[in-house]
């Protein structure tokens, strides 16, 4: 039996100052990066994922998640359209996943090739205020994108570094991908302009702060995309597509049982943890941490029934916990 105590997840000072105000430079090397070449390459995605892939335009983006046929989350990834290929990146650790769902799932009569990138790029991902002058500068590049999921490529030709978009933790967020070759020169150049490494912690004390998911926590199979919120990511117009009809019956009906929900804790806890209502089962805590803005702050499902405002107790029943909507913001 392991004795290691639960690890309460805070932030690194430093680190989540560059993350807001300065430059904070996180490697993601274990995001998967796939391109879809072909004809069909859109219309792959439109039959296998939630959003509406018809309308992607050449520089832009979408969220969308893979579903199983109950509807449950396999993974969410964004999809980025160049002149004549898509570009995927998956969560951490997901890309052989949907590398390989991709794959079982290109019949002999579609006009679409799959390519893993992994090793071709690599990424990073800047947070903070300063974060595009940095790449300007770094770069020599007039503009970068200003938009979630929005793509630039730098200079034509393979040796271009494309910068992608992302949707901002608590500040602008732009990820890099670049010849995996040149990162070392990247890193040297970051650290030329005042950027700080950030740590895995702080990282997820961010995500929590922002509400935005994380594979293997919020975002798994035991969950459906409109209990997390991802509506940005869900088409309810298009066609046919594995799980639709389980997440479409649920939209109609309006009825959830459970939604992820912000909670504020009177002391800090580790995760995962079972939720309670007067003795009764009323969700999951996913994500923990202490914020340096927020004191202990965490991410769950929550039964329905309870709504904002709600007091919960958390694990054992030595911590309590307000249900409160998302993102967190200052009382």
């Amino acid at each position: 039996m392991s004795t290691h105590e639960p690890t309460i997840v805070q932030a690194v000072p430093a680190a989540y100052e560059a993350a807001h105000h300065g430059v904070a430079w996180r490697d993601e090397s274990d995001i998967g990066r796939m391109v879809l070449a072909g004809h069909d390459r859109a219309a792959l995605l439109q039959r296998l994922t939630t959003n509406d892939m018809s309308r992607i335009t050449a520089g832009a983006g979408v969220r969308t998640v893979f579903t199983s046929p109950i509807g449950r989350i396999i993974d969410v990834v964004t999809v980025h359209a160049l002149d004549d290929v898509l570009l995927l990146l998956t969560s951490p650790g997901q890309g052989s996943v949907v590398y390989n769902l991709l794959r079982r799932n290109i019949f002999f009569n579609d006009q679409v090739t799959l390519r893993a990138a992994g090793r071709r790029y690599a990424q990073l991902t800047l947070h903070g205020a300063a974060s595009a002058a940095a790449l300007q500068a770094i770069c020599g590049v007039p503009t970068v994108p200003t938009a979630p999921h929005q793509i630039v490529r730098t200079a034509p030709g393979d040796d271009a570094w494309l910068l992608v978009g992302r949707r901002p933790l608590g500040a602008p967020a732009i990820t890099v991908l670049l010849p995996a070759e040149s990162a070392a020169t990247a890193h040297t150049l970051l650290a030329q302009h005042g950027a700080v490494p950030l740590d895995d912690a702080t990282a997820q004390v961010l995500h929590v702060e922002a509400g935005e998911g994380r594979a293997g926590a919020e975002y798994s199979e035991h969950y459906i995309p409109l209990e997390t919120g991802l509506l940005d990511a869900i088409s309810f117009t298009k066609g046919c597509y594995v799980g639709q009809e389980i997440i479409a019956r649920m939209e109609s009906r309006g009825r959830m049982a459970r939604r992820l929900c912000g909670l504020r804790l009177d002391a800090p806890i580790a995760a995962p943890a079972p939720l309670w209502h007067a003795g009764a089962d009323a969700g999951t805590l996913t994500s923990a941490v202490v914020s340096p803005r927020f004191g202990p702050i965490a991410l769950g499902y929550v039964r329905t029934a309870h709504a904002y405002g709600a007091q919960l107790t958390v694990g054992a029943g030595d911590v309590c916990a307000t249900v409160i909507a998302l993102p967190f913001a200052d009382a």
